[in-house]
């Protein structure tokens, strides 16, 4: 049986952490913590460890592999934690990229040239302009949620403006 499935077969998911079981800690292996607690690895180290942006190595190496992760990734409840740790991987992978940009400006390589015009244009730093395209699904969700309570605020206006006049 894998430490990894409860007794009828199914991966587990709260119950693998410290902080989302309630009384009966058999099953947790891990904690949502920033550091080891209790014992418990912390996966959020382990996942800024595993340093893979794919997140396969990681599912491989820490879960019952991809299918668990992603079963793990779709919980709502795991969201906000999954969202900062993907955040702070990405902002590790391009600190080390960046520190080795800034070792290869200072030699006399034929990449310093391009090194140091990356640095002095600060290319590292995200853009944040507007895509070409269709739109995302979450920028038309919040544009009709905007329409719409516009909508509600004009009705409630047009009532309150034609009420006072009779």
């Amino acid at each position: 049986m894998s430490k990894f499935k409860n007794t009828m077969g199914a991966r587990l998911t709260k119950a693998l952490f410290y902080e989302t079981t309630n009384l009966d800690k058999s099953s947790v292996i891990y904690t949502l913590k920033d550091e080891d607690h209790l014992g418990y690895p912390s996966l959020r180290q382990l996942y800024l460890a595993e340093g893979d942006p794919t997140e396969f190595k990681f599912a491989v190496s820490h879960l019952d592999g991809w299918d668990h992760w992603t079963d793990l990734c779709e919980s709502s409840w795991f969201k906000p934690y999954l969202s900062r740790w993907r955040n702070e991987l990405e902002l590790k992978i391009k600190s080390a990229a960046l520190a080795r940009i800034m070792v290869e400006a200072k030699t006399a390589s034929k990449n310093s040239f391009m090194a140091n015009r990356y640095l002095v244009e600060r290319a590292w730093e995200s853009r944040h302009e507007s895509k070409v395209g269709r739109p995302s699904k979450a920028a038309i969700r919040e544009a009709a949620h905007e329409q719409a309570s516009d909508a509600a605020r004009i009705a409630k206006d047009f009532e309150r403006l034609t009420a006072t006049k009779q």
